[in-house]
């Protein structure tokens, strides 16, 4: 199930009531675990193994890891074991296929036909980003950021707690075992903070990013893209960066919303990331949770800017080429990453101490650049991409086949997010006229007939589903 289906909404009646009617914490706890493995289950309780074995690895190495003295060999050797055995999961189910194919494409190349089959091996939903959560919290304790926590049912419920369990964001265990201990009261103030944080994300994936997603895969889906203008490469572009961005921050603000009326916080993972006027300002806005992972936990541990300008200049690049792998099993993410790695690598070389670039000049090069990376990270091929950049700078002939006009309506939208990214927010929510009940609640209504209006015959899939 996902957070636009029906069900889902049975499924949160349900749980909420049996939540609230409880009075004890461990039972609160107890049904939370229940449901998170209820809502992962759906899509295929086979799955629900593979999850107890990183809940059982992350809760046993912790323990064990802190009963040794901080820097000591064997603390250290049972961090990596932890590591290796979490990698391990997302290494079978996600990147075997990927390296196998690879390697056999290699050998093909050299005259050397491998004798092996490749496996189809079904990809776990969600399985990067709990996977993820749990190596981050066998770090922490075993750097001692942390105290272990001894129950097993809250490392399971840290791990697999449904609201963000399959898409993000990514939660620090520091942040989230301390809100397990709280005493928890329903009140009016958390439920409107829960319904405003869901309303938000429920019109970007049902209102926008689901009928852009039309737009967007017949085009970059097609077989054959010579039947397709170049206008239609072009907005089908525009479409796909309005899509991901409305999808993801959707999922990220239902997923913050669902988890407030829990009684838990979940930190923001976008912050308008197109007002971005610099490329490390835009990885400061997209996907917080990520960036600040791959900070944490892979490019300081590497060194970071602590070894000298060209070990981190090496950093960002390795940092970003692994963070390009992680989004999907493909060369056409690794290039991707790689593409994002060298952009911080030469803003790293040319603007520190010399100041930015001008806010027009900067937003406009930024973004460009940007729009023109999602075409790698979405085509199906590195032909497809190249055939896509080549319709932008119009040096293919193209097809007949045209995008409606609506299309590039995504226009107007990517600024509206940019000027609110700039300040533009504040200004509205600073205005009078919205502390008024009747314009505040109308304009809520308004937004509401808008989305069942414009809401799709059939939901589509969250795109970050498939990482």
């Amino acid at each position: 199930m996902i957070f636009t289906d029906a069900i889902f909404f049975v499924f949160l009646a349900v749980v909420l009531s049996v939540y609230w009617t409880l009075k004890h914490k461990e039972g609160r706890l107890v049904t939370l675990l229940i449901a998170s493995a209820v809502f992962y289950g759906w899509w295929d309780w086979r799955f629900l193994g593979l999850i107890g074995f990183v809940v059982l690895v992350s809760w046993a190495v912790a323990l064990f890891a802190a009963g040794r003295p901080i820097g000591n060999k064997v603390r250290r050797w049972a961090l990596i074991l932890g590591i290796c055995a979490n990698l391990s999961v997302i290494a079978v189910f996600k990147y075997f296929g990927f390296f196998a194919g690879s390697a056999e494409a290699a050998l093909a190349s050299i005259g050397i036909e491998p004798g092996w089959t490749a496996l189809n091996i079904l990809l776990p939903v969600g399985i990067s980003f709990y996977v993820f959560q749990a190596i981050s919290y066998i770090v922490d304790v075993a750097r001692g950021d942390l105290e272990p926590e001894r129950r097993l049912r809250r490392v399971a419920l840290y791990i697999a707690f449904f609201p963000q369990l399959v898409a993000g964001p990514i939660v620090r265990a520091a942040s989230f075992f301390p809100q397990m201990e709280r005493v928890k009261t329903f009140s009016g103030a958390l439920a409107f903070a829960g319904l405003r944080a869901f309303a938000l994300g429920f019109a970007y994936k049902a209102g926008i990013a689901d009928n852009l997603a039309p737009l967007v895969d017949p085009v970059y889906g097609a077989d054959d893209l010579s039947v397709w203008s170049n206008s239609a490469l072009v907005g089908s572009t525009l479409a796909f960066a309005g899509q991901i961005y409305f999808d993801f921050a959707g999922y990220s603000l239902m997923a913050i919303g669902v988890a407030r009326w829990f009684g838990y916080y979940i930190p923001k993972n976008f912050d308008h990331p197109y007002s971005a006027t610099a490329i490390d300002e835009f990885w400061r806005r997209w996907h917080i949770s990520l960036s600040s992972w791959l900070r944490d936990y892979l490019y300081i541990p590497l060194g970071g800017n602590r070894l000298g300008e060209i070990r981190t200049l090496r950093n960002l690049m390795v940092t970003m080429l692994l963070g390009g792998l992680w989004h999907g099993a493909a060369w056409t993410f690794v290039f991707w990453g790689g593409l994002h790695g060298l952009a911080l690598v030469v803003h790293r070389i040319c603007f520190k101490g010399r100041g930015e670039l001008g806010f027009v000049i900067g937003l406009c090069l930024t973004q460009v650049f940007v729009l023109l990376t999602w075409i790698p990270f979405r085509a199906e091929s590195f032909s497809d991409g190249l055939n896509m950049l080549q319709a932008f700078a119009g040096l293919r002939a193209g097809g007949a086949e045209m995008l409606p006009m609506a299309v590039w309506l995504i226009l107007p939208l990517l600024a509206l997010d940019a000027w609110l990214g700039r300040g533009g927010l504040s200004r509205i929510s600073r205005a009078a006229i919205w502390s008024r009940p009747s314009v505040y609640w109308g304009g809520l209504g308004s937004l509401a007939g808008i989305l069942l209006a414009l809401y799709p015959l059939e939901a589509a899939p969250f795109v970050y589903f498939q990482f």
